[in-house]
């Protein structure tokens, strides 16, 4: 082979890498901008504005960093009998992901926003997962176990094992959400709905895809 096929051959990996990194961030893009993002006006979050404000914000924080999702002072503990629950949504192979409550570390689990009800309550179970390129994706990566979930659609089957108990929930609505709009954290006591929310586009902080599930079972 010639240095010039060489050469050539390295330009055209170079464009097929960069093209499957910017691929997905521009379909997101288009997405988001062509389809509404419904929230309820009315729902009102339990926690603190300036500091959800500093946990959802776009900035250049690692979130990897517990401290930066979780300020462990800002918050009141979860009351839970247990410290983990697992989480598992079949359609996307997704099994027995365990869910951390109070936790502090992203990196080792996905993690139950402080001060959300648990599992089988009302409220709202507020769980937060990390994403990252597709072309990292590795099922059981903390740092993007919570890729498929772009992905989950309307009637999605959700399955919780909360100190022994199996609940079962349905997706009842998908949406993407501004860093700002923490209407998502909001507590209904009329209802028994869990949240799973995770970075998009893929890879980056610049917004929050959000599922809402029901309980049903």
């Amino acid at each position: 082979m010639t240095k010039k096929h060489f050469s050539f051959g390295l330009i055209v990996a170079g464009a097929f890498l960069l093209l499957s990194i910017l691929a997905p961030i521009g379909a997101s893009q288009l997405n988001f901008s062509l389809r509404p993002t419904l929230i309820d006006p009315t729902l009102v979050a339990s926690a603190p504005l300036p500091i959800i404000n500093a946990v959802l914000g776009t900035t250049t924080t690692d979130y990897t960093e517990a401290t930066s999702w979780f300020p462990a002072a800002s918050f009141t503990p979860t009351v839970s009998k247990v410290q983990y629950f697992t989480l598992s949504i079949p359609s996307l192979k997704m099994f027995d992901v365990p869910v951390e409550i109070n936790g502090t570390d992203l990196k080792k689990t996905p993690i139950q926003f402080p001060g959300t009800a648990v599992p089988g309550t009302y409220g709202n179970t507020v769980i937060f997962g990390h994403s990252s390129l597709p072309q990292l994706y590795k099922p059981d990566n903390p740092i993007t176990i919570f890729n498929p979930i772009v992905k989950a659609r309307i009637g999605e089957e959700i399955y919780v094992n909360y100190d022994g108990v199996n609940y079962k929930y349905i997706v009842r609505n998908i949406t993407e959400v501004r860093p700002e709009q923490i209407e998502v954290l909001a507590q209904r006591y009329d209802k028994h709905e869990l949240t799973l929310i995770t970075c998009v586009p893929l890879g980056t902080y610049l917004r929050r895809h959000v599922l809402r599930a029901e309980l049903v079972n």
